[in-house]
Formats: structure tokens, sequence, C-alpha cells
């Protein structure tokens, strides 16, 4: 029976992360797909600069940024009765790419059927065991692994394969998190889509606009709008009646469609195709992300509307999570309660993230409310997402939640780490740069030959060979010029002293992060 450390079952966006990330802390992994091939759909059109943070740890964030999407440089989110009448509402577009004081790292440009394909080449590079064409069809969950049948479907054989733990990616639909028994917190249906996609010159209705999406709302049709290579291949998603079926969505139906959609009767219109099955549009959130040997994440964990790019990014907030908790289980280094925090921290975002983008998809459609305060949640919800419990050791300090305002961060621990502009041998970089494979301790310019050598921990001393040019960390970090703080390999804060910790103190704080 083939062995793995790691098995994920599921190859999109979250999956392929999963792999990477592993890798880079040494984990092998074995991921299995059961498409043929990574999306060739665009789906997710960007990330946030926090998904390119945890990007830019495993050194993938140039790769990334030298990838542009064909709407790089569209800007427009809109409503109107038809594509060639006026719009009667435009909204903040989610997408900035100038630079934002919070972060090192800018919104990337980049479609998930381009970002698919270089998780995949880097991950196969790096040593993860990718699969496609191969399925998780059983599992067995027992308290020492997981035992899987793994279906190959070009020859129908199936494969035992034994692995100390699993990741579940599998998608909305999740045969795997079913097969544990997991299920879902009741949502409402907010939509169901069909999507047809098609070929027609719109410079005309469009007079110029360069759209991310244009929602349509008339009495004949609703959907919206989104173009596929920037010219003429387009994508309408169109909300399905009662009674309808994809089956009734025939060539002819769909020109007329779309022709009522753009506003133009007589518009040349070629159907490229129609999707094989309707796709729901709902916020749904996994009862729980863990079941013994398996961790539930992304699209299997939680179903977002498709708005401000939050499915993508929460999926790989979820795999980062987990895998420096998974490598430093898999070292020895730290015991199996640290696995369960995955659940206690990462549950709780999904649930705020996914009633933020049901909130956002309503304003997209017409909803009453204010689309600015909504757009404020969003970066909040970007940057400012915390873990008042987990793999952390408190403070007495308040720990905001589910969010903190990103702009006035607390650096408490259960927060992320405030990006600084620090100094090294001439070189700039960030706070956030110094997460590493494990537990860093950074301690302020006030202190020195204080002995903090721990096995488990990087030590870093701000006025050695780094420095802080604005002497602002101390400030930032909530500590005097003597103390200390102890971030995690996702750059949150684990801990924090106004002063330098003695030893015994400091190892006692990293049993307790690690749970040994």
């Amino acid at each position: 029976m083939p062995e793995t450390p790691v098995l994920i079952a599921g190859g999109g966006v979250g999956g392929l992360s999963a792999a990477v990330f592993l890798a880079w802390y040494g984990v092998p992994a074995m991921l299995v797909e059961r498409h043929p091939e990574p999306s060739t759909d665009p789906r997710a059109r960007a990330l946030n600069p926090r998904t390119m943070e945890l990007y830019r740890a495993v050194g993938l964030e140039e790769a990334i940024g030298q990838v542009r999407s064909p709407i790089a440089d569209h800007t427009i989110v809109a409503h109107a009765e038809t594509v060639a009448g006026p719009e009667l509402r435009r909204l903040p577009n989610r997408l900035d790419t100038g630079p934002d004081p919070l972060s090192p790292c800018r919104w990337a440009a980049i479609d998930q059927n381009q970002l698919e394909p270089l998780l995949r080449a880097h991950a196969v590079e790096v040593g993860a065991d990718v699969r496609y064409h191969h399925e998780v069809v059983a599992v067995d969950n027992r308290p020492d692994g997981v035992v899987a049948v793994v279906r190959d479907h070009r020859t129908g054989r199936d494969e035992r394969v034994r692995a100390d733990h699993l990741v579940v990616a599998d998608g909305a639909h999740s045969p795997v998190r079913r097969m544990l028994g997991i299920g879902q917190e009741s949502s409402e249906l907010l939509a169901r889509k069909v999507n047809v996609y098609f070929e027609a010159d719109l410079r005309e209705p469009l007079d110029g606009r360069k759209i991310v999406a244009l929602t349509v709302r008339n009495p004949a049709v609703h959907g919206f709008l989104t173009s596929i290579d920037g010219a003429k291949r387009w994508r309408f998603a169109v909300s399905l009646r009662p009674g309808d079926d994809v089956a009734d969505f025939t060539e002819e139906r769909c020109v007329h469609l779309l022709r009522t959609a753009i506003g133009v009767g007589d518009l040349p219109v070629v159907i490229d195709r129609v999707s094989d099955a309707p796709w729901e549009i709902s916020g749904q959130v996994a009862d729980r992300m863990c079941a013994g040997r398996a961790f539930i994440a992304g699209d299997a964990a939680h179903v977002m509307p498709p708005v401000g790019t939050f499915g993508v990014a929460t999926a790989v907030q979820d795999v980062f999570n987990l895998a420096w908790k998974i490598a430093l289980h898999h070292r020895g280094v730290a015991g199996p309660g640290l696995l369960a925090t995955y659940e206690t921290e990462r549950l709780p975002v999904a649930r705020h993230t996914t009633a933020l983008t049901v909130e956002r998809y309503g304003l997209l459609n017409g909803k009453p409310g204010n689309p600015r305060e909504s757009a404020i949640r969003q970066r909040a919800a970007m940057f400012g997402y915390t873990y008042p419990e987990g793999a952390v050791v408190p403070d007495g300090t308040a720990v905001p939640t589910p969010v903190e305002d990103p702009d006035h961060p607390t650096a408490a621990p259960g927060c992320r780490a405030p990006h600084i502009a620090l100094e090294r041998n001439g070189t700039t970089l960030s706070t956030l740069d110094l997460m590493g494979r494990g537990l860093v301790l950074v301690t302020g310019p006030g202190r020195r030959g204080a002995n903090l050598s721990d096995a488990r921990i990087e030590h870093h001393r701000i006025g050695d060979t780094l420095h802080d040019p604005t002497g602002e960390f101390a400030r930032r970090y909530g500590i005097t010029d003597d103390g200390a703080v102890l971030i995690r390999p996702d750059g949150f804060i684990a801990w924090r002293s106004p002063a330098t910790p003695r030893p015994d103190v400091l190892s006692a704080v990293v049993d307790q992060v690690l749970f040994r």
C-alpha cells in the first residue's frame, strides 16, 4: 500500500497551494484531482495583497506577478438594464493595483486558469506527487491516519493509499466531506446560473468601458457579463427562472437572451458553449473543518458568492494555516493539539467572510445598502481577520473579533503582524518577511546579549543586522524597546512580552503555542 505523509483530495487553487506550502515546509504530499487538467475557466480574476503575502512567503510572488489577466486594466463593476443602456449604478472596484501601506504586496491581476497551471508546475518542481484523472472514492478515517481508495479514471483501477493526514479540498459539492459525515450550515440559495460562453464585438454597446462585471436586469433576462479575453470572448451567467433547465438553453434561445441582455437586437453572436450543469450562488459553511486526521479546506469548507476574490483568498489562508501546523507536527516539534487549532481558528473566519460576501453579493444585485461601507468591511476582512483562540498565548489585550481595524492594528496575540519596512544589509524588507518555517522571535533594540537560543525558534534582534529606520517597530507592536514578539509562520502574533523574556519563560511559551 503506498504511503504519504499528506494526501490532498482536490487540485484547485486550494489543493495545489496546499501541495506547494507543504513542500516548502519539507512535507511530501500526494495530490489527486479527478479532472484531466487544471481549470480552463478564468473564474477568480485576481489575488488580494494578503493572499500574495502568503505566496511571497514561499517565493512565488514574483512568478505570479509576471502573469497578467487579459482584464488586468479593467475597472468597472456596474448595473444596467442592458449593456448598451445607461448604467443604473456603479460600485467601487475590488482591484486596486497601487501600493497599500498595510502590506509589502499588491493586488495580482491573474486569472484562475493562469494561476492553477503555475501552482501545478511549482508543486511538481518542489517534489509533490500530483495526479490528475485520479479521485478519492472512499475514506477510512482512523485514529492513526487515513486510508483512502484512489481511483485512476484512465484505467478504472482502484488503489488504497495510506496517509498521516488528509486535506479535503475537492470543491463546493465535496464528495469526500460527505464521506466523512460532515454537513453544512443551511443557507439561502441566492441564485442558480448557467454560463453561456460566446464571441461578439461589443465595442459599440460598451462604448469604451472596460468591465470587470456588468450586471444586467430587465423583464426578459437577468445575469452578469464578464470578459474572457478582454476583447471578443465573453461569459454571460444567466439566472435561471423557476422551471428552467440547462437543456432549455438551445443555441437559438441563447442568442435571443444575449441580444436582449446586450440591447442590440441584430448583434452577430457566436455561441461557443453552454455549461453542462447549473451552478449555485449561496453562502454555506461546513459544520466542522476537522474530523480526526482529515481537514476540510477551501470551497469544501465554505462556499461564497463570487465577489471580491474572497473564495480563493480564504482557501489559500486555510491551507497555509494548516500546512505549517502539519509540518511542525510531522517534524515532531509540535503536539497533536496544534492541529486541532486549525478548526478553532479558521471556522470563525469562514463564517464571517461568507456572511460578508453574501452581503456584498446583495449590493451587487441591487439590494439596499452602502457600497463604500461594504468595501471598508471587505478591506478589514482581508487584513484584519483575527484568531482570538488557537495557537496563541494571550497577553491580557482584548483581541478584536471577528476582525480588527487594519489601519489601527493592535499586534495582540491572535492578530496579524503589522507590516513595517525594515532594513538588512542595505536591503528593504517587511516584518512579514521574517515569517519562517517555524516560530520567529523578534526582540526590540533596547537589550543586548540576551541568551534566547531555542532550537524551535529563529531569533532576530532589531539593531543587530536588522534595522528599523522609522523607529516604529516597538510602538507599532505594542512593546517597549526591551520587549519581544513571537511570530508564527503565517505572520500572526503568537505572543508578546513588554520586556525581553527569560529563557525559561520563552521555553514555556513555545511549549504552549506548539501544544507540547
